[in-house]
């Protein structure tokens, strides 16, 4: 046998290897898939996923093939995942593929949340009473979130809007519900009591 089929066969002579451009079977899971967490933080850096593409003079996220999409969960956060740009109350800008939102209003990490609706005893059944206006659409979209200080997250945008009974809303624009006051969750009702959200 030479000296590839063993690096093939036994993964842990690569890191013994003389020629470091040798790489082991596709079949062995590689140090790193060995080491990843086994639990996902609700602020997990989604960021890292985004690819910047040049369009004319500046590099721009690329557009990945992700649906637009934001699962209501049952007592706990509203999980978008998409092509999702970010505006925090600040105004700095972010993006991302995978974000966790606070929708109790006790998250110490707003606008994401940080598993505080557990100590809370935060209850929401994740009802959807709002209907559709618009038409499901195959293609990537972008949307856009926009942290409103003292008020919601409003978005711009493709949004399926769900939850797991089945129910589901496809929108293009609204406000969700960051106190947890609201009479319309998870949209924002205006409500004069969800001030310091």
């Amino acid at each position: 046998m030479d000296k590839a089929n063993t690096v093939f066969a036994q993964p842990s002579a690569l890191e013994q290897s003389d020629h470091p451009s040798e790489q082991p079977d596709r079949h062995i899971p590689a140090q790193s898939e060995q080491a990843a967490p086994a639990t996902e933080s609700t602020g997990e850096k989604a960021i890292d996923r985004w690819f910047l593409e040049q369009r004319g003079a500046k590099r721009v996220p690329k557009k990945l093939n992700l649906p637009n999409e934001l699962l209501v969960t049952n007592g706990g956060p509203l999980k978008m995942t998409g092509n999702i740009t970010l505006i925090d109350e600040e105004g700095t800008v972010s993006h991302a593929n995978h974000l966790s939102l606070c929708r109790c209003g006790a998250s110490n990490n707003k606008p994401l949340c940080d598993d505080q609706h557990l100590d809370i005893e935060f209850f929401d059944s994740g009802s959807l009473q709002r209907v559709s206006d618009w038409m499901p659409v195959n293609r990537p979209q972008t949307i856009t979130v926009t942290c409103v200080k003292d008020g919601p997250l409003k978005f711009r945008g493709y949004l399926r809007v769900f939850n797991k009974k089945g129910q589901e809303c496809i929108t293009m624009s609204g406000a969700l519900c960051r106190c947890g006051k609201s009479s319309n969750k998870p949209f924002c009702d205006n409500n004069p009591g969800c001030a310091g959200c």
